[in-house]
């Protein structure tokens, strides 16, 4: 198991004409931000996740998603992390769920 620090979200280019409201996913579970359903960001901006936790080795993925009120929640994309025993800071870009989105969003993480 190695320790995992989820520091900050950035977001590139967001998806809707307004902010995105965030929120991150793991294994299906809601992850952040605790105590509200969703963050909202702008293109341009990073926030403060700060969150860690513990994972197995191997691959780990992290899932972005959208929150709507009116209709069902968007899932952006998902932030796919190679978690091993090396220690040290790393940002690992997103991978778009839909093609003709235009969400860009980079997570900046460590294995502490």
């Amino acid at each position: 198991m190695s320790r995992i620090k989820l520091k900050t979200i950035m977001c590139i280019l967001n998806d809707e004409i307004d902010k995105d409201e965030v929120y991150l996913k793991l294994k299906g579970k809601k992850i952040w931000p605790s105590g509200s359903a969703y963050k909202s960001i702008d293109s341009g901006e990073r926030t403060p996740v700060d969150i860690d936790f513990e994972h197995e080795e191997g691959e780990m993925d992290i899932e972005l998603w959208d929150f709507d009120y009116m209709s069902r929640n968007d899932h952006l994309g998902t932030f796919t992390m190679k978690v091993d025993d090396h220690k040290g800071n790393y940002t690992t870009s997103m991978r778009l769920k839909d093609e003709k989105s235009t969400a860009s969003y980079i997570l900046e993480w460590a294995i502490v």
